[in-house]
């Protein structure tokens, strides 16, 4: 018998007829298992060794001669934790540090339809970390539409920490004064001479511009400059208008 398998987790040809042979003729002396396995003298002592290290093998000394044990089959999957845990903590780190380095891509993607806009929120939770905050610039009434997934939304993004400032048109007040009873929200209003029939968020490196008018449409905008260019135009605005 032989499985693949076990060379696809990181053992050699000898090593899995090695271990393979240990299983089913149990203890045993060298002599028994380069019989069992036919792997030749002189590199029956190295592969027994690799297999050791591994775990999947054992030894003791009887009457001074070694003899060899194979491990549970189920040491396989501790084999495999430990190898996991080796790249969490070796190679994980470097991959990411190399992520890091490049130079971030930049995204222009068009979303239609109401599932298309909530995913677009789906994705702020999964962005943005506790502390951190989204802008809400230009919200209008037609987001009634969205209002109770929206309000799941609003609840999860307060139970993780995420902060969020919004700027509502004057028509959709109703909806600004639940907000401004939510936690970690600030809340204000345009004038009722400014006329916005979409409005844009920014989080992240990311701006997102909405249109519910017709077909929901959404353009989300991924680019560091323009999201940091945005949020300036955001406080700009949000510093002239007043808290109520």
């Amino acid at each position: 018998m032989y499985l693949k398998e076990l060379e696809d987790i990181g053992l050699t040809q000898r090593e899995i007829k090695v271990y393979l042979s240990l299983l089913e003729i149990g203890t045993s002396s060298v002599g028994k298992i380069i019989k069992k396995s036919g792997i030749p003298g002189s590199k029956i002592y190295e592969t027994l060794s690799k297999l050791k290290q591994r775990g999947f093998v054992s030894s003791i000394i009887r009457q001074g001669k070694q003899f060899f044990s194979a491990a549970e089959p189920r040491t396989i999957l501790a084999y495999l934790d430990e190898q996991r845990r080796i790249i969490a903590e070796t190679t994980l780190p470097q991959l990411e540090v190399l992520q890091k380095e490049r130079k971030k891509e930049r995204e222009a993607t068009i979303y239609d339809g109401y599932n298309g806009i909530k995913s677009i929120y789906e994705r702020i939770l999964r962005t943005l970390k506790k502390g951190q905050t989204f802008y809400v610039l230009g919200a209008v009434k037609a987001q009634e539409k969205l209002e109770p997934y929206l309000l799941y939304f609003n609840k999860r993004r307060i139970k993780v920490g995420i902060k969020m400032k919004i700027i509502y048109h004057p028509d959709a007040r109703e909806f600004g004064k639940v907000r401004e009873k939510m936690p970690l929200t600030e809340v204000r209003y345009l004038k009722k001479e400014v006329i916005t029939p979409a409005w844009m968020d920014v989080f992240g490196d990311h701006v997102v511009i909405f249109d519910l008018a017709d077909i929901p449409t959404a353009v989300l905008i991924r680019d560091e400059n323009v999201a940091k260019s945005f949020r300036t135009y955001f406080e700009t605005i949000w510093n002239l208008l007043n808290k109520s």
